[in-house]
């Protein structure tokens, strides 16, 4: 079974900064300066990784900030949203005509015009003065038939 098994051999694979003593009892490893370069890159990752961190913190918090921003014109246009559909109501209410109406006798004591006051003209083209004049009589006469009509009714209500 020798012949089957094989030792373990070990390499070491440090001996090439290792240095040989004269008296090659004791291995002596040649110490660089590596700690002091070690530490500063240590030291340079540390505070990359830091300056990453608020630069990230940073941009979140200008997000959030421009989010609030945008929800608050948001709630802005809703409100005057709100405040048209209020004023277009309002302004629907107002171009009633029976309200205008209501409130020109209400406020402007207004009437409608009586028959008396009511002038019909009539246009007659190709016609000579005295047919104008005439009609002119005429519808003078009929106005104080009218007026007279006009003042019985009112007296009555």
């Amino acid at each position: 079974m020798s012949a089957l098994r094989k030792e373990a051999v070990e390499f070491d694979y440090a001996q090439e900064n290792a240095v040989y003593s004269p008296n090659k009892k004791h291995i002596k490893r040649k110490k660089k300066n590596n700690g002091m370069i070690e530490n500063l890159k240590n030291t340079a990752m540390i505070a990359a990784t830091f300056m990453l961190g608020l630069l990230i913190i940073y941009n979140y918090a200008v997000i959030t900030d421009k989010q609030m921003e945008l929800n608050n014109l948001n709630q802005e246009i809703t409100d005057l949203n709100d405040d048209i559909d209020q004023y277009n109501i309002a302004l629907e209410s107002i171009k009633n005509t029976n309200s205008i109406e209501e409130m020109a006798k209400a406020y402007l004591g207004m009437n409608y015009p009586t028959r008396k006051q009511t002038v019909f003209v009539d246009f007659a083209y190709g016609s000579s003065e005295t047919t104008n004049d005439e009609t002119a009589a005429q519808a003078k006469d009929e106005n104080l038939f009218v007026g007279l009509i006009d003042k019985v009714a009112s007296f009555i209500r």
